[in-house]
């Protein structure tokens, strides 16, 4: 992967504040924190959020400022939203998600065998840095004003900035994959069926969808984004 140049970091920096502005014209104040444990906390008591995902849970996955952070969003001082990211350096990201790596790298669950993923064969072999966002939460009062849709998109701006990673990826339940968020709202060039089967983590059958984008078309995105600042998600997502 060839190294950030100066137009890059303007790029990225560019964007980060296209979203703060657009944030802060809402009326929202937003934090970006290390201490995952407090994300954790706000997921447990959200309403409409019905599990933490222990990608991100301290409890579940070894978790520090060198490989996680989240976004909080506050308004009156109460958190309206909250995203978080992580990163994994690996050489076979696909190979987390099939030995449940991905969720639990402190407390594994026990599985007679790795999961059986289905992808399509051209899917490319995604290692190195990858970012990794998930547990998106919005207030139920907040829904429809574009958040889905701008917080992926400002970490994903983040974890580059801070992390350079290779990929950006994410995972989608059905319900979220048919109403297309990972490619409309999210970004997500790519959307790909993973699982069709049981899922350990929420213990049923599920399908799993993955969203991902290479490090090329990331930047791409950004430079788009910088050049035409109507691409941003502003009422694409719940």
């Amino acid at each position: 992967m060839r190294a950030l140049t100066s137009q890059d970091y303007d790029n990225i920096q560019a964007v980060i504040s296209l979203y703060l502005d657009s944030l802060e014209g809402m009326g929202l104040e937003l934090t970006v924190e290390t201490d995952m444990a407090g994300w954790a906390d706000v997921m447990r008591s959200a309403p409409k959020m019905s599990a933490v995902n222990p990608t991100f849970d301290p409890d579940k996955s070894y978790l520090h400022p060198g490989n996680s952070f989240w976004i909080r969003l506050r308004h009156d001082d109460e958190t309206v939203a909250c995203i978080a990211n992580r990163l994994f350096v690996t050489e076979d990201y696909i190979g987390l998600k099939r030995s449940l790596r991905l969720w639990y790298d402190l407390k594994p669950v026990l599985i007679r065998e790795p999961m059986a993923l289905m992808l399509p064969e051209d899917v490319p072999h995604i290692s190195g840095r990858i970012g990794h966002h998930g547990g998106l939460w919005v207030h139920p009062d907040w829904r429809g004003n574009g958040l889905a849709g701008t917080l992926p998109r400002l970490t994903r701006a983040l974890s580059m900035r801070h992390f350079d990673v290779d990929w950006h990826c994410g995972i989608a339940l059905k319900p979220i994959a048919d109403r297309g968020l990972p490619l409309k709202a999210y970004g997500y060039p790519h959307m790909d069926l993973c699982l069709e089967g049981f899922f350990p983590v929420t213990g049923k059958y599920e399908q799993i969808y993955m969203g991902w984008i290479t490090r090329p078309e990331i930047l791409k995105q950004f430079a788009e984004t910088v050049t035409q600042p109507e691409l941003q998600p502003a009422a694409t997502a719940a």
